[in-house]
């Protein structure tokens, strides 16, 4: 039998990247997906690849930063699938790169209304009918950044630290509501994100920071995001179940029972 059998995921960012990966891999594994993303045409790709491959799919563009559009993606899935169980708060921004000092007050507003007021939308938009159904689980995709001192990527640092404590805060809040909430810190990625901090270039980033990242990319030292969404079905399927408050690598999450 298959992991998410008969189970419903909404994925925020999953026109690429990890949520592309993550979106492919629970359908896989038996779930109803819904994404939500901000490029229309990426959508219809990831959409387009679920479908070929035999998977249940809906999508529809939205900006995570607009509790109006989150609340579209929850009812999408309602009405198109009956349900939800999954929730993965994938989509992020690496947002300016340079000391938080010069950073804009326009600047900050917008790389927080991404990457943590958008989880927080999307799990006040899901817990209800979470609630309804007697459990749940929530995905937020943090970094290890959040735990780390690297100049010139502290506002993405800052915002993931947040989302971190957000983490822990709501799987406290919800544990008695059967909803499981958990921190997935990929690593490094060979995605699009990745390709920007390059694109950055050494002048902004710092050449020795730049060089290692330029590095990592040359020796084939970023991970796969398809490596990374086996960790994703995981979380979101009944063999982490009683998980909740954790946030962690693959890793990590072997010693309760992840195998790659």
């Amino acid at each position: 039998m298959k992991l998410l059998a008969d189970k419903v995921a909404i994925i925020t960012g999953g026109g690429r990247g990890l949520g592309r990966a993550a979106a492919m891999a629970m359908a896989r594994e038996g779930a109803a997906v819904v994404l939500g993303s901000r490029t229309q045409s990426e959508l219809e790709e990831t959409a387009r690849r679920i479908e070929k491959a035999g998977g249940r799919v809906a999508c529809l563009r939205a900006d995570v930063s607009r509790a109006q559009d989150v609340q579209r993606v929850a009812t999408c899935a309602l009405k198109s699938f009956g349900r939800i169980d999954i929730l993965m708060n994938n989509a992020a921004v690496i947002g300016p790169v340079q000391p938080l000092w010069e950073v804009g007050p326009s600047e900050w507003d917008g790389l927080f209304r991404i990457n943590l007021k958008g989880p927080y939308l999307a799990v006040r938009a899901v817990v209800p009918a979470m609630k309804g159904q007697g459990g749940g689980k929530i995905i937020n995709v943090t970094s290890g950044l959040a735990e780390m001192v690297l100049p010139r990527l502290g506002m993405y640092a800052v915002s993931k630290a947040a989302l971190n404590h957000l983490t822990r805060v709501l799987a406290e809040e919800l544990r008695g509501d059967g909803i499981q909430v958990n921190g997935l810190d990929p690593g490094v990625m060979d995605t699009a994100m990745q390709d920007a901090i390059r694109g950055v270039g050494p002048e902004r980033l710092g050449r020795d920071l730049h060089g290692e990242f330029v590095s990592m990319k040359d020796q084939g030292r970023l991970k796969a995001p398809e490596q990374v969404a086996r960790l994703a079905v995981f979380l979101a399927s009944p063999a982490s179940d009683g998980i909740t408050g954790e946030i962690g690598t693959e890793r990590d999450y072997r010693r309760h029972g992840f195998r790659t």
